[in-house]
């Protein structure tokens, strides 16, 4: 399996519709999964390339032992070409949260809402 520098893994407790989200809404590929006899897949990796490099997500569905359920106090961000094209795709598609829109900082910014819950921004210098 290919690895990239930086990969994030987040709790789902449906793997599959993480992937079906993250692929059919937000143009990543699944990569692989993995599911113990023929069961629902417990664990998954989706990526998408970008100006960047390639972005890499791990779905599990094993709750870590003290968190409840879906959780991350930050951001996920994901470098694009075209953050307005981006927000035309997802136009009604998924929740905006803000954007698109310029930030002080130098990035053009849309964050937007998965079904789990998880703030993903898509951003690009400007």
């Amino acid at each position: 399996m290919e690895r990239s520098a930086l990969t994030v893994s987040l709790y789902a407790p449906d793997v599959a519709a993480a992937v079906a989200f993250y692929v059919d809404e937000l143009g990543f590929h699944n990569t692989g999964s993995w599911s113990e006899g023929g069961a629902p897949p417990i664990w998954a990796e989706v990526a998408r390339d970008g100006p960047k490099g390639t972005a890499r997500i791990w779905f599990f569905s094993h709750h870590i032992e003290t968190r409840p359920g879906p959780m991350l106090t930050g951001l996920i961000y994901l470098f694009v070409d075209d953050v307005d094209a981006e927000a035309e795709r997802l136009r009604d598609r998924v929740p905006f949260r803000w954007g698109p829109e310029n930030q002080e900082y130098g990035l053009r910014e849309l964050g937007i809402e998965d079904l789990n819950g998880y703030l993903i921004c898509f951003a690009k210098d400007i």
